[in-house]
């Protein structure tokens, strides 16, 4: 299968999930252009546990992994919140600056994060949301508790919003998609946890 088709296959099981102000955006990319990337990151030791269960949105991602690039938060890569963390963290990105797919308008991709692992909170200006497709995790907003999610939540976060996420015994694997400002990396922000 092609790179643009097995994003299509990916992005035709993705759409039912999305909220409609996310769908739109996703319905407008140019999948024929996909282009693939490259770049591997220590994080990707667990992409063969994240892609072995029953989520059907694994199946056009196991496709697309040749293709995929791996890269890191240039501002986390700089910071490291832990000394474990970058072994543990990584993105690849579907469609958006840098992606398999040119886009201004949406930035789609995948987060991979170890087992217990802490991702602390950060914000960024762009609103974002995850789609959790395996893997356990808690999230929190704000000072809200933490909660767990499991695979096929859908979770929201409007700009600056501060938001983490910790892994449990097993690895996570998330779709994210980010609207509003793409050039604004996140940042952690320090004593929040």
């Amino acid at each position: 299968m092609t790179i643009s088709a097995s994003l299509a296959d990916f992005v035709d099981r993705l759409l039912p999930m999305l909220p409609a102000d996310f769908a739109a955006p996703v319905r407008a990319l140019d999948l024929p252009a996909a282009v693939a990337k490259q770049g591997r990151l220590p994080v990707c030791r667990f992409w063969p546990t994240v892609t072995a269960g029953a989520s059907p949105l694994l199946a056009p991602l196991v496709s697309l992994a040749p293709a995929l690039g791996w890269v890191q938060n240039p501002n986390y890569v700089a910071r490291p919140p832990d000394p474990d963390f970058l072994e543990n963290y990584g993105y690849a990105v579907l469609a958006g600056p840098g992606g398999l797919v040119e886009s201004e308008a949406l930035a789609l991709g995948l987060l991979l994060l170890g087992p217990r692992t802490h991702y602390p909170s950060h914000r960024h200006p762009a609103v974002e949301i995850y789609v959790v497709a395996d893997g356990e995790a808690e999230w929190r907003k704000a000072d809200e508790p933490w909660r767990p999610e499991p695979p096929g939540a859908v979770i929201r976060h409007e700009s600056l919003v501060l938001h983490a996420t910790r892994t449990l015994a097993q690895p996570l694997l998330a779709i994210y998609l980010w609207r509003g400002d793409l050039a604004t990396h996140a940042r952690i922000v320090a004593g929040r946890g």
